[in-house]
């Protein structure tokens, strides 16, 4: 049914400078009540006018923001009845690939995990990241290990390597690295990635694996997701690789093509 947005969510959306788009900022707060489950599948969003008002922008924009949803697959519009919540998320999209990574439970929904940096450092590039990076003999790269964490409970490991020359001045304590790391390399260094090519293969636990994921001698061997990625630029440039291993028990990965 319909109801209106609780305005103490409702924030300062327009009243603040930001390099992001009025129709984006109102779409990513779409996408946070969807998320979040304020609104479930089949929910009802207010009218155009209602959301623009309640949001503080105009009614062009809002309207811009729910059509690219809309496209997206996450809302739809039924005559008669307006626009309506299907329960699908653009999981496969570069957006949501900056703020989510594509883990979900079993029963389909797709998680949000905090991230912790365990460790940093600053390392020759492996012979597998000179040549995924095209980087020369004598590269360094600036080397990653995140838990990502769900209730509490770690779920995910991320190693990641990016190539020293292009994140200058980067954190170099763990406590100091971004959560959104995406996010941060794109507004702070101007690495925009703009697609991403992904290995899925499983793998057994390994001694780190055990540790990180707090997994008990009882569970070995335990079976593990690894999902190997490259992500590129819009001229084609690696900017940097990254290996993920997930547990499989209660988690799984979606990637959905339309």
């Amino acid at each position: 049914m319909k109801s209106k947005i609780d305005l103490k969510m409702r924030g300062s959306i327009g009243r603040t400078p930001s390099a992001t788009p009025l129709y984006e900022q109102v779409k990513q707060r779409v996408m946070h009540f969807i998320l979040d489950g304020t609104w479930s599948e089949g929910h009802i969003l207010p009218a155009e006018t209602e959301l623009a008002r309640q949001f503080g922008v105009s009614y062009g924009t809002a309207r811009q923001a729910l059509q690219i949803l809309t496209k997206q697959g996450v809302l739809l519009r039924k005559p008669r009845i307006g626009t309506v919540v299907t329960g699908r998320t653009p999981h496969h999209t570069l957006d949501r690939f900056y703020k989510y990574y594509r883990l979900h439970n079993t029963k389909n929904e797709l998680i949000n995990t905090q991230t912790i940096t365990k460790s940093i450092e600053i390392r020759p590039a492996t012979d597998v990241e000179k040549r995924q990076l095209s980087l020369d003999e004598t590269s360094n790269v600036i080397s990653l290990v995140r838990i990502r964490l769900h209730n509490n409970s770690p779920v995910m490991i991320d190693h990641i390597a990016i190539p020293e020359h292009l994140i200058p001045n980067f954190p170099s304590t763990p406590d100091s690295v971004p959560a959104l790391l995406l996010n941060n390399l794109r507004d702070e260094y101007g690495l925009r990635i703009s697609a991403v090519r992904e290995t899925l293969r499983a793998d057994i636990a390994s001694a780190e694996d055990m540790d990180l994921l707090n997994l008990s001698v009882r569970d070995n061997p335990t079976a593990v997701l690894v999902i190997d990625d490259i992500c590129f630029d819009s001229k084609n440039q690696a900017l940097l690789t990254a290996s993920h291993r997930a547990l499989s028990d209660n988690y799984h990965y979606i990637n959905e093509i339309r």
